[in-house]
């Protein structure tokens, strides 16, 4: 097994084992007349029961029964044996275990006449015949030859070519007669050739066999095929034989129950009947396979009433059932041999093979792509010729262990040993033990040291190799081509690896994330490559796209080349934004080469790739294919089929050909021409000139073949749906059609009344025909069926969906998928020809659960939205789909949440372009839960079980609007609280709601993790390209810098990412969105956006740079030389052409005006300078008049620069707008000219140096600056008369100088229906303050605040507007990108206070909101668990009582934010404490304020108490604290201390205080004062402390420091351990015993063993630095928050982490109830406190069951290990690894 999957995953195309299967399809082989009773009843009762078991077992199950639906043209033309003998095949082929189940009675039947015989043959039976005597003339004149077959062959003509009205319905007497003449016919044809067959095969001139072709029953042909001929018959073949005892033949039915001849039982057939039964068939069968029954005889044969007949069926019935079970569960012993990765791989393989199998190698082609991929590029982009040697040594790349080799670990164990021991040696003088965590493998435990960084890193390389692309039109023959290139590709590069895929053609080719996580699989599995388990290729797709591109580096491929092959781009899903190409690596190892293939003209596939690859020696484009190709291909196609045709045929196809020299256009007409016989005359056929009407006369050959209703459906399902459809549905489906059964049941009548379905022998007889067309692709159990070529689905929808008939499908499939005729019964009347009613008849549907068992139905989540939403039935599909919790937690779990994003936004698209809907609440409801979807979809990507958690979290438990959306969240509540899976459920609402105008959220790095970072000032982080509606954003991952492009049209997906060598600061759009400018302090550089090229100036390092607004013109200066430059760009692969230089000192701002006439030039003093392009002669020049009596400072360059971009605007029509340094003043003025045009002035102090300009640049934003030098008043101007229009309606200025006012640094001038101005003030800098300024024609003189948008919890960076201003992006330090929707800002103020607004009410609006939006800043639960007290950012307490989820009682305390509260350790007295020392003690029960003091110093750092003794203290060199008895207010003391009071606590009693000197644990007594310390006995190294702890003996504590060092002391003072974990100590406790120290820093929790003087175990499950661990009063529970906005619940005895809660905001103050029965914590701005509660599961586990807690474990290890679940609960990719 071994072997075999290691050569099928390096792409081995020899030996290939078969495809796993997943259809049961069962071929009923049996005579017809005699066993209608038992057929009967096998489809009613075994057809449910079968099918629901394979269900459970991921397979499909279905009878082909052949007995009615071969239609009466197959008798006419003798094909009917074909027919059925090609459909058992079929079975043979697809079925997975049992696929024959046989009967065999009393009657032998059929034997028909042969529809062919070889003509060697032939002529040897006619020259028998002859010489017997018989009249040959009628063998003659009914077999024709047919010299066009291999070997040559005569054929039986069709009966109506000689009896013209055998077929003709509508005169029935002339019918009769040639039927008669017909019977007569055969019975001479049939009496000729078996007496010659006879003699022929007594003189042994013709075998055994042939001779019996002469005399065999078609069911004979049928047992041949399933059981004699069959190897093994084992597990896959079931026989049953019944015997009647005394037939009577005399009765009126005996005909049909045994073979008569002259009313006597015909001895031929009856012996050549037993001897099918005794000597062919009983010898192979085993008694598990055949079973007999003998029965009396009765006058209506089968008599159910009887009771031995009705025993023999129930008895049948059951042994069927018992059988197929059986051999079922046999075939599934073997399903776990080889993994998901191995069958997907095994898909393509064979693909790959059967299309190199039919292919005419096309040589020129081939050695085109040969060339190509033994191209080499040197590092300057240049092809360059490399000897083979110097290749196999520059291919393989030693890559950084990340998982550290053993030479290297146990070098690094020896160092840190070294260390250790050096550490415990110092230890010594204080008698301390040393107990450190050791050291681990891998770096995930070091913030400075990304280790995903590191898994995509790329090596320095000398020599690099690009992809080939080959792009020709569809049906050009770019798959067989590619096909071909895997085969050849072994021998161009031995021992080579193959990856190749066929987009499109399976389940895990359709998305570009799933193609690349199964390549990556691949690859890791053959190059034997292990990762680290933190490594999650699943989850970020741009993390993948880098993972496989520098994975391509890290393989060893000297000896062992690798060849990817990826056909038919353009298939991919227009997810992740795949046909953008940026996942595809352009430069490659020399041993490495992909090819890839693509239609030119679909989603821009080969525009995009040519922008990120122009050149042009990496193209192929697939040339018309040449005639002498075509007549061999004719060759080779027909010969696989033992055919050939004439050459007056031949030359007919090739002049076809000539015509239109498409592949595809060929293999059609050689399709029809293995029909054609030799006699066949070209003037006769009608193939059609091109493509489109090939597939046309393919269609219309169907519908003469097949019936046209039959046709035109089955093509209207398969192209009218989603992904295709199976084999199963479309029976489905057509027995539902009550059209198709009219067309079906013309002649004769359904078998069974109370089942009437569709015959399967039609859906077999077409899949057999339309096989070659289409491809098969595994869903589930499922094997759906779609157009290979997009021209078949593009003629169907042509031909048969348009108009009404579109509608009507796709309600027809909606239907079916909705699941509504199962078990249901649906009349039916046939009036056609044969007349019946069916009022009872089921059609025998099977069901559409959304979920059977554990696995979820793909094809119902897939299609039944697409097709109600294609139907226009939106109230239905808001109800199964949209609202749907069951259904949206389906599509989740099966798919992703991006694929509901997409449902949602398609029916809310189609909606809006069907125009007026019935009922606003509808689209309101699904517009609601698209947002919710949108909010929510980080933390549902990053667990699919989130979804209920995030509906409850962002609607609230309590939600009281639509009925709809009610329903959805108290499904998604009872889905949590029921869950077997633990989970903390929010019992508030907890995040924005879908009011909310922010659209979405997306982490970013702009920080790294490493604090040291977070100082960076950034210039501009981020930029909007409105041209492709993406951001593109600096992040900053370790050490390095990269920008991101996000796309804003798919919800933040990560577009590409491109590394910054340049440590930018800055990123801006320039030249109309087509250039990127890069820069930091000390240079520019600058991007073509398409390519990411690097332009190349002239000059370095570059100071500044300006591209004209077309493009076209490009200016940038250096400093250092003193130089202006001014250049003309051209297309991507020119450099710029200087137009002139100028010499110029100290130029750091240059701009250019629209028409691309006039550059702007402003030095280090600001002087502004213009220059006319054309001529390079300046205009004019604006000095800046110099105070002499004030001394200016110089200031940085870089100072300067940052200023003019902030205050330096020109508009399309050459209106330049600056403040003028000299008088401080806005001011307007003709860029050309000079002229001064308006002054904006309004503050006698001047205006601030920030302008925001609007988009109809008719206004203008200014800020004034006050006295003080703030610039906190806006004023809007008119810009064309100078007028000012607008300011805020409450302009003061502040009365003192130490009040620290607004201060405006950042704002947006926006709208034009509704006017809103944005602000970032810098006493709020995490919101976006709105104020409402009228219209863009009608500015209120008086503005008003509107609202603030509050979601991020860090400074606002950045803001920028996109969507033509409809939307406002923010970058915060909080690591986040936020997306506000300002259209639905303007449509809620409309709602709201309409066209004309109350101005007052609109203030009020922005005062509650400020109250009902305060920020939490810190809270405490009273000791009894009841209520919370909460402070916030405005000075508020809030009281929340927890049981009842209500707030109790708001009031406001004070007008600054609190900092610090506590609950007293009484729970009597609340103690809370401004920032700036103000302290306010209240009563617990009453509220009422006890007393207010404060403390002695302006800050306050840290804060604690116990018995009523609180300690208050500011950190420092000189560090103070004060200590009270907040029951009395007094002041019991003051303390002086040395680097302390970082952090703080107490003992129990109050009587002593635990604090730090550095990050050395220090004991003060509060009773004396006697508090000095031995500086001697101290340890430290002078870092900083971080967190403190007394355990509840108040026998020791601990200090936990950034060196990532836990000190651990008595409380005498002695040095007890020193506890040394990896990375800083964000926080570190006892446990309740105190027996034990729990620590965390950097992702990971240390659990330190103080009895053992060892670390018990670390472990890891959050992301970023923990900030909190808490226990309930049991020690048994474990909390812990993080940064990464999650907390999480662990089992302490097993150290497992039992359930997490994913939030949307860094969590630093989080709490517990002494009984974990709730977790608090603050969460985002839409509520003071966020509740959760456990669920049943997760309350079980917390109660002590371990029984619960072992299941859980082992369920996460099978999660970890089963295919089966990790597909049920995550995308179908992640099976792969």
């Amino acid at each position: 097994m071994e072997a075999l999957s290691r050569r099928v995953l390096e792409g081995r195309l020899e030996n290939l084992p078969p495809e796993k299967k997943t259809d049961v399809a069962v071929f009923l082989s049996s005579t017809f007349t005699d066993l209608s009773v038992e057929r009967n009843h096998i489809m009613n009762q075994v057809t449910p029961v079968l099918n629901k078991y394979c269900l459970q077992n991921k397979l499909t199950f279905r009878f082909i029964d052949m007995r009615w639906g071969v239609r009466d043209e197959a008798s006419v033309d003798h094909t009917t044996e074909e027919i059925v003998l090609d459909a058992l095949r079929i079975a043979k082929e697809d079925s997975k275990g049992p696929f024959f189940l046989c009967f065999l009675g009393d009657k032998y039947g059929s034997r028909l006449l042969p529809h062919y015989i070889e003509a060697k043959e032939f002529k040897l039976l006619r020259r028998i015949a002859m010489r017997r005597g018989y009249d040959v003339t009628i063998m003659d004149e009914w077999f024709e030859r047919d010299d066009n077959a291999e070997p040559a062959v005569y054929r039986l003509r069709s009966i109506d070519e000689i009896f013209t009205h055998y077929d003709d319905n509508e005169h029935e007497d002339l019918q009769k007669k040639d039927k008669a003449k017909w019977n007569q016919t055969q019975g001479k044809l049939q009496t000729i050739l078996r007496a010659a067959s006879d003699e022929a095969y007594t003189d042994r001139l013709i075998s055994k066999e042939s001779r019996h072709v002469y005399f065999k029953s078609v069911t004979e042909s049928e047992v041949e095929q399933g059981v004699i001929y069959q190897d093994p018959v084992k597990d896959k073949v079931i026989v049953y034989f019944r015997k009647f005892l005394d037939i009577d033949v005399h009765d009126n039915i005996a005909w049909r129950f045994t073979d008569l001849k002259e009313g006597k039982i015909d001895s031929e057939a009856e012996e050549l009947r037993e001897r099918l039964k005794i000597t062919r068939v009983q010898p192979i069968l085993g008694p598990a396979q055949l079973k007999k029954y003998h029965l009396n005889w009765t006058s209506t044969g089968i008599d159910e009433t009887d009771e031995q007949h009705k025993n023999y069926i129930d008895n049948l019935i059951e042994d069927i059932i018992k059988k197929l079970k059986d051999q079922v569960n046999q075939c599934l012993k073997d399903d776990h041999k080889f993994s998901p990765l191995f069958q997907e791989v095994l898909h393509h393989l064979h693909l790959c093979k059967k299309e190199t199998e039919l292919f005419v190698v096309r040589n020129d082609i081939l050695e085109s792509v040969k060339e190509r991929m033994f191209l080499v590029y040197d590092t300057t982009k240049k092809l360059v010729t490399v000897p083979f040697d110097e290749i196999q040594n520059n291919v393989f790349w030693k890559s950084q262990d990340l998982e550290l080799d053993e030479t290297t670990f146990s070098k690094k164990s020896q160092e840190i040993k070294a260390e250790y021991e050096r550490i415990q040696e110092s230890l010594d003088r204080f008698d301390c033990k040393f107990i450190h965590s050791g050291f681990f493998k891998n770096n995930d435990c070091d913030p400075d040291v990304n280790m995903r960084e590191l898994y995509t890193q790329l090596p320095e390389f000398k020599y690099f190799s690009r992809p080939v692309v080959l792009f020709g039109c569809s049906g050009s023959g770019k798959t067989a081509m590619m096909a071909q290139v895997v085969k050849e590709s072994k021998n161009w590069f031995p021992n080579s690896v193959s990856v190749v895929r066929f987009l499109g053609t399976s389940l895990l080719s359709f998305s570009i994330k799933d193609v690349l996580y199964s390549i990556c699989a691949q690859i890791l599995a053959v190059y034997k490559i292990n990762i680290p388990s933190y490594i999650d290729l699943e989850k970020d797709y741009q993390f993948l796209v880098q993972f496989f591109q520098s994975l391509l580096w890290k393989i060893d491929t000297k000896d062992r080349p690798l060849v990817i092959i990826l056909d038919s781009i353009d298939q991919l899903k227009d997810m992740n934004d795949a046909h953008a190409m940026h996942w595809l690596p352009v430069h490659l190892p020399l041993n490495v080469h992909i090819v890839i293939s693509m239609i030119p003209s679909i989603h821009c596939c080969l525009e995009n790739i040519l922008c990120k690859m122009p050149h042009s020696e990496q193209y192929l484009e697939i040339p018309e294919m040449p005639v002498d190709i075509a007549n061999d291909m004719i060759t080779i196609r027909l010969r696989a089929q033992n055919r050939r045709i004439t050459k007056i045929q031949r030359k007919f196809v090739l002049s076809k050909f000539e015509n239109c020299p498409h592949p595809l256009y060929l293999r059609m007409i050689l399709d029809q021409a293995a029909t054609w016989r030799s006699t066949t005359v070209t003037s006769d056929l009608s193939v059609g000139d091109d493509i489109t009407m090939a597939i046309n006369k393919y269609f219309t050959s169907l519908e003469r073949k097949h019936g046209e209703v039959t046709t035109q459906k089955t093509m209207a399902y398969l192209s009218a749906s989603r992904d295709g459809v199976s084999v199963t549905e479309l029976e489905d489906l057509l027995s539902l059609s009550d059209e198709v059964l009219q067309d079906t049941y013309i002649y004769h009548l359904p078998p069974n009344d109370k089942h009437v379905r569709i015959p399967p022998s039609i859906i077999v007889q077409m899949m057999t025909d339309i096989r070659p067309y289409i491809i098969v692709r595994n869903v589930g159990p499922l094997k759906i069926l779609s157009w290979f070529h997009r021209q078949f689905r593009e003629v169907c929808h042509a031909r048969y969906l348009q108009g009404e008939t579109i509608m009507s499908v796709h309600c027809q499939l909606a239907e079916y998928f909705e699941g509504i005729w199962f078990e249901r019964v649906k009349p039916l009347s046939l009036y056609k020809v044969k007349k019946g009613e069916y009022p009872n008849a089921d059609r025998g549907i099977r069901p559409q659960m959304i979920k059977h068992m554990h696995m979820y139905n793909e094809r119902k989540l897939s299609e039944l939205p697409y097709h109600l939403i294609k139907s226009h039935q939106f109230e239905k599909f808001r109800n199964l789909c949209g609202t749907n919790f069951e259904f949206l937690q389906g599509i989740v779990c099966a798919f992703s949440v991006f694929e509901a994003i997409m449902m949602l936004k398609l029916a809310l698209q189609t909606m809006d372009f069907a125009g007026e809907i019935d009922s606003p609440q509808l689209y309101q409801d699904l517009d609601n839960v698209h947002k919710i979807l949108l909010l929510s979809s980080e933390n549902i990507s990053r667990d699919r079980n989130n979804l209920a958690v995030e509906i409850i979290s962002h609607f609230g438990p309590n939600y009281s609007g639509s009925e709809s959306l009610g329903s959805l969240v108290r499904a998604a509540m009872s889905s949590l609280r029921d869950s077997e899976t633990p989970a903390l459920i929010p019992l508030t609402r907890i995040a924005p709601g879908p009011d909310s105008v922010l659209k979405f959220s997306i982490t970013a790095e702009v920080f790294s993790r490493n604090s040291d970072d977070w100082n960076r000032q950034y210039k501009h982080v981020l930029c909007v390209d409105e041209t492709k509606s993406v951001v593109r954003c600096i992040y900053t991952i370790g050490a390095q810098r990269y920008l991101y492009t996000i796309s804003l049209e798919n919800y933040g997906i990560v577009k590409s990412r491109h590394d910054v060598h340049l440590q930018a600061e800055s990123v801006l759009m320039a030249g109309g969105d087509r250039f990127i400018v890069l820069e930091n302090s000390e240079s520019v550089e600058l991007y073509e956006v398409s390519s990411w090229k690097k332009i190349p100036l002239k000059y370095s390092p570059v100071d500044c740079v300006a591209v004209s607004h077309s493009g076209r013109v490009l200016a940038y200066s250096a400093v250092l030389f003193a130089k202006v430059v001014v250049c003309q760009i051209g297309d991507p692969d020119s450099e710029p052409k200087e137009l002139f230089r100028l010499d110029l000192e100290n130029v750091i701002s240059l701009m250019i005006s629209y028409d691309d006439q006039i550059l702007v030039v402003f030095d280090s003093e600001e002087k502004l300078t213009t220059y006319d392009i054309a001529t390079a002669k300046a205009l004019y020049t604006k000095e800046i008049k110099k105070d002499e009596s004030q001394f200016r400072p110089k200031q940085h360059h870089s100072v300067v620069k940052e200023k003019l971009g902030r205050c330096v605007k020109l508009t399309r029509n050459n209106t330049l707008i600056r403040l003028d340094p000299s008088t401080v003043t806005v001011c307007s003025s003709d860029l050309r000219t000079g002229e001064h045009l308006h002054t904006l002035r309004a503050s006698e102090s001047g205006s601030g140096d920030l302008i925001a300009l609007h988009a109809s640049e008719k206004l203008v934003a200014t800020v004034d600056r006050n006295k003080w030098g703030y610039l906190n008043v806006w004023r809007v101007w008119n810009l064309q008369t100078g007028e000012l229009v607008s300011s805020p309606d409450n302009v003061m200025e502040p009365q003192t100088s130490g009040d620290f006012k607004t201060s405006i640094v950042n704002m947006l001038l926006f709208g034009s229906e509704t006017l809103f101005l944005a602000t970032i003030e810098r006493q709020n800098c995490s919101a976006v303050k709105i104020s409402y300024l009228g219209t863009e024609t009608s500015p209120l003189p008086e503005a008003t605040p509107y609202c603030n948008l509050i979601g991020h919890n860090g400074t606002i960076l950045e803001m920028c507007l996109a969507y033509g201003d409809s939307s406002l992006v923010t970058v915060a330090n909080d690591n986040t990108i936020k997306v506000w929707d300002f259209h639905r800002l303007a449509v809620q103020f409309q709602e709201k206070f309409g066209n004309n607004p109350d101005l007052e009410r609109v203030r009020c609006h922005f005062k509650d909101q400020l109250l009902t939006e305060s920020k939490t800043t810190i809270f405490d639960i009273s000791r009894n668990n009841k209520k919370a007290f909460i402070a916030t950012d405005i000075g508020q307490l809030i009281i929340h009582d927890i049981e009842n989820n209500i707030i109790e009682y708001s009031q406001n305390l004070n007008d600054k934010p609190v900092e610090f509260l506590l609950v007293s350790s009484s729970g009597q007295l609340v103690v809370m404490a401004t920032l700036k020392g103000n302290i306010t003690v209240l009563s617990a029960d009453d509220n009422e304020v006890k007393h207010r003091f404060k403390h002695s110093q302006e800050i306050v750092n840290c804060m604690a108490e116990k018995n009523n003794i609180l300690v208050v203290g500011t950190s420092g060199m000189a560090a103070k604290g004060s200590v009270w008895d907040i029951t009395s207010g007094t002041l019991l003391k003051e303390l002086d201390l040395l680097y302390s009071l970082s952090v703080v606590a107490l003992t129990s009693a109050g009587d002593k205080i635990v604090t730090s000197l550095f990050e050395y644990p220090l004991v003060l007594s509060i009773t004396t004062d006697n508090n000095s310390m031995d500086m001697t006995q101290v340890d430290t190294a002078m870092t900083a402390a971080s967190c403190v702890a007394i355990d509840n003996s108040d026998s020791l504590a601990l200090i936990g420091s950034t060196d990532g060092q836990i000190r651990v002391i008595d409380l005498d003072g002695k040095y007890k351990f020193r506890l040394g974990q990896i990375s800083s100590v964000m926080t570190a406790v006892f446990t309740p015993n105190g027996k034990r120290v729990v620590s965390a820093g950097y992702k990971n929790i240390f659990v330190w063993d103080l009895d053992q003087e060892r670390l018990l175990y670390r472990v890891k499950k959050h992301t970023n630095f923990i900030s909190k661990i808490l226990f309930d009063e049991t020690g048994k529970i474990m909390v812990t928050a993080s940064w990464d906005k999650n907390i999480a619940v662990w089992d302490v005895p097993s150290g497992m982490s039992i359930a997490t809660y994913y939030g949307h905001y860094k969590l630093n103050e989080v709490k517990i109830t002494c009984d974990g029965g709730k977790v608090i914590f603050i969460p985002d701005v839409v509520n003071h406190i966020g509740i959760l509660e456990p669920n049943k599961m997760l309350q079980h586990m917390m109660k002590g069951d371990r029984t619960v807690v072992r299941d859980s474990m082992l369920k996460a290890q099978a999660l970890s290990f089963s295919g089966q679940k990790i597909t049920q609960l995550t995308s179908q990719a992640c099976t792969i690894l």
